[in-house]
């Protein structure tokens, strides 16, 4: 049971792996052009390759994937640390970890989506003005949820995680309460503040924050189940 549960965590790490991946795909965007959408995208993403973006949707399906394989064997591990299953803890864990796969899929299936219309709009001769004015409220409306659904995925998983660390209940050395979705997102995002400030164009490769918090905390998963000693 032992390998089999390390099978899963490798898998559910190299799949959140090249879910960042995705991540960078979706976050590039050559210099110039004019801001979009609340500045959240330029005009230069009609430059971006349409391959980009289709990638980044099918590693956003196999993460998903992957959180199914891996999130009710995280609840196993859990169980078998001793975690009893009706604590705080557990539930809060349980919630993310159950969120999580559908979360992933369609997270990175809207945003791709919504891009893949822009870029037609302005692949098609749109002006920025006009783009802007017809794109501004449909992506609004339809990243909002989306992004609140993140949080409440990723928030919950890294209070429990680090929780679950800090009181020892994994076997893992304290360090490893960096390996969640929120920790290395907050990293990944100051060293992106960095990369902007020095005026560096590879700042989009920092995006994949969260998604590399998800796939190293199942590494850190792994790491529990070869210690487990109970």
């Amino acid at each position: 049971m032992k390998a089999k549960s390390k099978r899963i965590f490798y898998f559910g790490f190299i799949s959140l792996l090249l879910c960042g991946v995705g991540d960078w795909l979706i976050g590039y965007e050559p210099q110039g052009g004019q801001e979009l959408i609340y500045g959240i995208t330029r005009t230069t993403i009609a430059d971006v390759p349409t391959w980009f973006y289709i990638l980044s949707m099918l590693f956003g399906i196999l993460s998903g994937f992957g959180c199914m394989l891996f999130a009710p064997e995280m609840l196993n591990v859990l169980i078998q640390k001793g975690v009893p299953e009706d604590s705080k803890m557990f539930k809060t864990m349980k919630f993310a970890l159950k969120s999580a796969p559908l979360m992933f899929v369609s997270f990175h299936a809207v945003c791709c989506v919504v891009l893949l219309l822009i870029q037609a709009a302005l692949r098609a001769g749109l002006d920025i003005y006009s783009a802007n004015d017809i794109f501004l409220l449909p992506v609004a409306a339809s990243m909002l949820p989306f992004l609140i659904w993140c949080y409440l995925c990723d928030i919950p998983a890294t209070v429990a995680f680090t929780y679950f660390v800090i009181k020892r209940k994994l076997d893992l050395p304290l360090i490893t309460v960096v390996c969640s979705p929120m920790a290395m997102s907050i990293v990944s995002k100051i060293i992106g503040g960095v990369l902007i400030a020095l005026g560096s164009k590879y700042a989009f490769l920092v995006a994949c924050g969260e998604s590399w918090g998800w796939a190293f905390m199942c590494l850190a998963f792994c790491l529990a189940v070869s210690e487990n000693r109970k």
